[in-house]
């Protein structure tokens, strides 16, 4: 495990999911069918450079509510970036718990 990050990350938004893996806290949109946003793949606050993914709501749990900002989003509920990193994403910044 890479060392967890504790001090808030600022979330990077990306277009193109190869740029996303090199920063912590990166994070791009994506589309299911005509659903644009869907959610986002992101890469791990810690600095591991793992990625993830996060679906939106109204998708089954586990899903989280967003505040539909593109830039600076917020999600409800925390992050469980399991083995990782835990915290939120707030206003377009990781805060770990």
């Amino acid at each position: 495990m890479a060392d967890v990050k504790i001090a808030p990350v600022k979330a990077k938004r990306f277009e193109d999911i190869d740029e996303v893996g090199k920063y912590p806290g990166a994070f791009e949109y994506y589309r299911i069918g005509d659903r644009y946003p869907a959610g986002i793949i992101y890469c791990c606050p810690c600095g591991c450079g793992h990625q993830g993914s996060l679906h939106f709501r109204p998708d089954p749990p586990p899903s989280w509510e967003w505040d539909g900002n593109m830039d600076t989003p917020t999600l409800s509920p925390s992050v469980h970036h399991v083995g990782h990193w835990h915290g939120w994403l707030r206003n377009g910044i990781w805060e770990s718990c």
